[in-house]
Parts: structure tokens; sequence; C-alpha cells
């Protein structure tokens, strides 16, 4: 086999996929396709194993199984003869770090990380060290700040399954000229110069570094959202995809909505991939969740906090919950999932729980639960209760951050 074939072979299980920029109707829920990518591929060389060149394969396998990654983990190769490795994530100690790296990755030639202790730089081969340092004062340049006279191609890879990936807001408005439901992903600054116009504002369309990143946009449409709920809530990567969420909340009955037509948009930077994106709509009323079955006595007895994605698992936790003979409830879990607390054994009936509210915030799905306890001087009756709380709300693949308050019954 030679060298090219062994290189898209190699490229293909580690499931590298060249996608273009999307623009896509809105729809319900629906997973929005793709246009084809119509740029050159990537051209990294795939050596032999132990042969001198980088296997790109075995560095994609290192990366997605490394921790404090989360913020940021790219790769690069440099001359078909070294790889860097740039990673960031939220640990208290190493929490970023970057290396050069030779044939494989046991053969490491520089280091630089962030340690409790302070930065620490190192090369086994000094000269090394002026290569290095250029690639980690420009780590946001495509070149590494190498420049013309070397060759440097990043690797484009995703993160394992549940992972999200980090996103900043660029643009958020009421009122666009497009008015039309529109989902779009944007690569190239002639792209994103094209829709900003189309969108009409009236100020300089926000820089974006298209060598480090990619624009997604999502417009809701006229009269869409214009007294509820509007924005992009969560990025990840879901069944081998980027996945991209956003979501649309009806407001409250009681809420008086000005007399406006609006046409929402939003526009977040995601790092740059060449990976398939695909798109998520959820659509929700103010109360956006439903309680599963509230007068049943849960047979729950620890104190646990539960998300529920798929049929298997629920039917266990059901099981466990209600008991075996127990009807299972229907849940439709290619829109829906399950979360519940269980607050264990509790001395006395004054003790309950409930989620009081489901709502995105920061990438996260925030689930916040009330734990009512009784106050001084209130009687209550002496037995030992398990309180609980299950709901079906919309599907997400969003973190789930569960936020505890408590009330004091007077």
């Amino acid at each position: 086999m030679n060298k090219s074939v062994r290189a898209v072979a190699l490229l293909a299980t580690a499931g590298i996929a060249m996608v273009a920029v999307v623009a896509c109707g809105g729809g319900e829920g629906d997973m929005a396709g793709t246009m084809r990518n119509q740029q050159a591929g990537q051209g990294i060389t795939v050596g032999e194993p132990n042969g001198g060149v980088p296997v790109v394969s075995e560095y994609i396998r290192m990366a997605r199984e490394a921790s404090c990654a989360t913020t940021r983990n790219r790769l690069y190769v440099i001359d078909s003869k070294y790889v860097l490795w740039d990673r960031a994530g939220d640990c208290a100690d190493n929490a970023y770090g970057q290396q050069l790296l030779g044939a494989s990755p046991q053969a490491l030639l520089c280091s630089a990380a962030g340690t409790i202790a302070g930065a620490r730089i190192g090369c086994s081969d000094a000269s090394l060290r002026p290569l290095f340092d250029t690639v980690l004062n420009n780590l946001e340049r495509a070149d590494l700040g190498l420049g013309a006279s070397h060759k440097v191609e990043r690797v484009d890879f995703l993160p394992p399954d549940g992972t999200p990936v980090p996103f900043r807001t660029v643009a958020s408005e009421d009122t666009s000229n497009i008015k039309a439901p529109r989902e779009v992903v944007v690569k190239d600054a002639a792209a994103w110069t094209a829709l900003w116009a189309e969108h009409g504002a009236s100020r300089a369309a926000p820089p974006v570094d298209f060598s480090q990143h990619m624009l997604v946009a999502v417009f809701a449409g006229e009269g869409s959202a214009g007294c509820g709920g509007f924005d992009i809530v969560h990025a990840g990567v879901h069944a081998g995809q980027l996945l991209v969420e956003y979501a649309l909340r009806h407001p409250s009955p009681m809420t008086a909505c000005p007399a406006v037509v609006t046409q929402p948009m939003r526009v977040v930077a995601l790092p740059r991939s060449d990976a398939r994106l695909v798109f998520r709509k959820i659509v929700s009323d103010f109360a956006n969740f439903t309680t599963v079955e509230p007068n049943l006595r849960t047979q729950v007895l620890a104190q646990r906090n539960v998300v529920v994605r798929d049929e298997a698992a629920w039917a266990a936790l059901w099981a466990e919950h209600a008991g075996r003979d127990a009807a299972l409830p229907k849940v439709d879990f290619t829109r829906q999932m399950v979360i519940g607390v269980f607050r264990g054994a509790q001395p006395d009936g004054c003790r309950s729980t409930a989620i009081r509210s489901v709502d995105f915030r920061d990438g996260k799905l925030h689930v916040v639960h009330v734990d009512t306890v009784p106050g001084p001087g209130i009687l209550c009756t002496m037995a030992i209760v398990y309180p609980s709380h299950l709901v079906i709300v919309d599907r997400s693949e969003a973190p789930v951050e569960f936020i505890r308050e408590v009330r004091t019954l007077q």
C-alpha cells in the first residue's frame, strides 16, 4: 500500500471529515444538512510506523483521550516531521500545555506547561528551542509564526462524544433584514461580509480570525420569540458530529408583550473544524417541563441526581423508582429526556423536594431544585421520607448542572 493510500485510510479511521460552509433553512428540530467542502484536503503526509514521519491517527488518539483539554485541544504537523500539541483545560494543576513531538507521541522534544508551581518550559534538544519559542508566542496564528520557510498543517479532529465545544457570542440582535428562519455556518471573511450585509446592521461586521475560528449564525425569522427567549445554548460533539443547539422559549401567558415585530439573530464563534455540523432547534413553552407521577412514593433510598437520555436507562431507573410491576411512562427520547432528584432518607414529613426551573445558561442546562426543611418550632410527622421529583424536558446534549436551594417552613 503506498503512502497516499495509507494516509486516506488512516484519516478516515480517525473520523476526519471535510465539510463546508453550511446555509440551511430553519426547520423544527431538524439535523440540518451540509454542503460539501470545495477546498482541497489537508495534504498531511502519514508515514509507516516508526518511519520518521508522524502517523497522524496516533496523535489524534492521544489528544482525544487527554484530560485537561476541554477548552483547547489542537494538533499541528510541522514540516511533516514534528507535531505540536496545544491543549488547555480547567484543572487546578497542569491547566495548559504545549508539546513538540517527533515521529511518535512518545518522542517528546519540547514541552511547556502551566502548573501550580508556575510555568515550565524546556527542550531535550537545545537546537529546537528557537522554533518552540516562536510557536509558543504565536499559537493563534495559522502558521504558528514560522512563516513561509516552514510547512504548518492543522489536524482536524473531534473530541469524544459528549464533549462540550467552547463558543463565544459575536452578535446578538433583535432585528434583522433576514426575515425567514435560517441556520448558517461561515468559514471565510467573504461569506461573513456578505451575510452581515444581508443582515443589515448599522455597525461594521465584528472581526473574526477565520484561520482559528468559524461562525455559527441562527436567524429566528420574523415575529419569532419576540417576547420570549431565543439563544444559541450549546455546542458539543454528538454522534461523531458537531452539534449546535438553539432554543426558542414561548413567554409566560401573564407577560404583557409589546406590539413589536422582531427578527432575533445570534452569531457565535467556535474553534474552526471541518467536521460535519448539524443544528438542533429546541422549542418549548414557558413551563418547559412536566412532572412524572408526582404522587408516587419512591423506592430509591440513596441521594442522587439523574439525567436519562435513552429508553434502557429509563426502564432501569423506573423499575428501581416505582417497582418492576409499575407501567413505564412513555418518553420520546428522540426529542425528550428525563431529569430527576432523589434526596435520600429524610427524618420527618415536613421535608420535600421539587424541581423549580430548567434553563440554559453558559452552555449548560441548569436545573434548580428546592428542598423544603422545617424551621424552629414547626411540628412535623415523625416518619422517614424519601423526597424525589422526576420531570420530562426537551432533549439537549448540554451538560446538566444541578443547583440546590433550601426553603425553610415558618
